[in-house]
């Protein structure tokens, strides 16, 4: 293929691309969600390509002191989007303060895991009146991944070739790959399917909007603006999301404390369950002075 004919195929992927909307004022839409316990609100916002799911243990470990909340964020678990509607973080943003203000909720508590991270400070940042308190497990901060992986996430390469990605995204969440891409080993083997089945029912178009999104956003300038108290929890082997983007948050964050668990990967829930809902649930317990 000589330098015009690929110069042509790259700006008609790019024209594609044009065409298929990412929302920044999203249509009407409603987010499926589990809802548990009694008490003060908890809401909980899950990470990329995961779902309300993985809260469970949480949840029920809070069920007798607080109403947990745990969502299924736009084209991930059991909330569905209409076809070729890419929604970015201030979409999934802005459906998560329809969805608390739809129910007059004001959470007590916010806690977010990894994309959830940065969707928790998005909504501490933006919306402070329905945020009293952070926790921050793995969280994306400044948008960086893993093995520099953000550098092709928000690159104008990726732009063009994302257009390309769909039919190996049905092949990736086949029943052949999904357990080979989706399930970490680090985790118990009777977390795995829960991994498998969430990753298989995410959507191309929330999937792919995400890592774009997240890559091109950085909390790090807001941060010190940020003066809710703050559970920040890292694992020192996160490999998916560097353990320093949580320092970062703790040391800026006025009111932060930083955890680190220096045998942990990526999810502290399911790796070390025990420890870190105690911790959590501390937290969460502990009587809290307004600032």
């Amino acid at each position: 293929m000589n330098v015009q004919a690929l110069f042509l195929r790259l700006h008609a992927i790019m024209h594609v691309m044009q065409m298929i909307p990412t929302l920044s004022h999203p249509t009407s839409f409603d987010l499926n969600f589990i809802r548990a316990g009694i008490g003060p609100d908890v809401l909980m916002i899950h990470g990329w390509a995961s779902s309300s799911r993985m809260w469970s243990a949480l949840m029920t470990a809070l069920a007798s002191e607080r109403r947990s909340w745990a969502v299924d964020l736009a084209g991930f678990g059991g909330s569905r989007l209409p076809a070729h509607v890419r929604p970015d973080l201030d979409s999934q943003l802005a459906w998560l303060v329809r969805f608390l203000e739809g129910r007059q909720i004001r959470p007590s508590v916010v806690i977010g895991h990894s994309m959830g991270g940065m969707l928790a400070l998005k909504l501490a940042v933006e919306r402070p009146d329905l945020v009293e308190r952070l926790v921050l497990m793995c969280p994306v901060v400044t948008g960086r991944f893993g093995l520099n992986a953000h550098q092709l996430f928000g690159s104008r390469l990726w732009m063009m070739m994302a257009a390309r990605t769909q039919r190996a995204w049905s092949l990736m969440q086949s029943g052949m790959f999904a357990p080979l891409i989706s399930a970490p080993m680090y985790v118990a083997p009777r977390h795995r399917a829960r991994y498998v089945e969430d990753f298989r029912r995410s959507s191309w178009d929330a999937a792919m909007a995400a890592l774009e999104s997240i890559s091109l956003t950085s909390m790090q300038p807001h941060l010190s603006e940020i003066r809710q108290e703050a559970l920040v929890v890292v694992g020192g082997r996160d490999f998916t999301v560097s353990p320093e983007e949580g320092r970062l948050a703790a040391r800026l964050m006025p009111n932060a404390s930083l955890v680190e668990y220096p045998s942990v990967h990526h999810q502290p829930l399911d790796e070390i369950p025990d420890r870190f809902i105690a911790l959590t649930r501390d937290f969460i317990l502990r009587r809290h002075e307004p600032l």
